[in-house]
Order: C-alpha cells, then sequence, then structure tokens
C-alpha cells in the first residue's frame, strides 16, 4: 500500500527537524509539535490520529520507537532512505510542504 500524503509530509517534517537518531530521544508529544502536525491534519484533513499514523509508519519501518510502544519516535534508516529519494524525484516536494505549513496554500 503505498504513502499518502500527509504520511509523507510527516516523514519530510520529521527529516527537516532531524528528528533522525536514538540520541535524544523525542517524545510523541515534541515530535507531533516540532513537525506541526495541526497544520499538516488541517490541510489534508486528515480524520485519524497521530498516534495511529505513526503507529502504521512503525509497521512499515520507515520510523522507530525502539520498542517503548510511542512513548519515543524518530525516523528510521528506510526513513531517512524514503525522504532522500522522494525529495530527489519530486523536487518541489519541500516547497509544497513549506506552503502548506506557512498557510500559504488554501
Amino acid at each position: 500500500m503505498p504513502l499518502v500524503p500527509y504520511e509523507i509530509a510527516i516523514l519530510i517534517q520529521m527529516y527537516n527537524e532531524r528528528i533522525i537518531s536514538k540520541k535524544g530521544y523525542t517524545s510523541l508529544q515534541k515530535v507531533r509539535s516540532k513537525i506541526n502536525w495541526q497544520k499538516i491534519a488541517s490541510f489534508y484533513r486528515v480524520k485519524e490520529s497521530f498516534d495511529a499514523i505513526v503507529r502504521r509508519l512503525v509497521k512499515r519501518r520507515l520510523l522507530s520507537d525502539e520498542g517503548k510502544s510511542l512513548e519515543v519516535l524518530f525516523l528510521d534508516k528506510l526513513g531517512v532512505d524514503f525522504v532522500v529519494g522522494y525529495l530527489h524525484e519530486n523536487p518541489n516536494a519541500q516547497k509544497d510542504l513549506d506552503e502548506i505549513l506557512s498557510g500559504k496554500l488554501p
């Protein structure tokens, strides 16, 4: 099953915010705040909870919670590879996401 746009936005934002490695674990609440989840969810009209989406991304091994039941969260190696490849293939993706987060897109 392919990723939906808001899942891709989450991964790109985590990459931009450098929520990447185990060192300096980042709590789920802090991740939600740093990536501007409310703006992403509002733009894409997401009905699911952030926890449910993140859980799905952990199962796909794009994110990792280090086996701590989502107490902490970071972008896994496969997730970093995905984001780098996605941004290479879609050079306007970063600009579009920045516009969403700044409120320039309706």
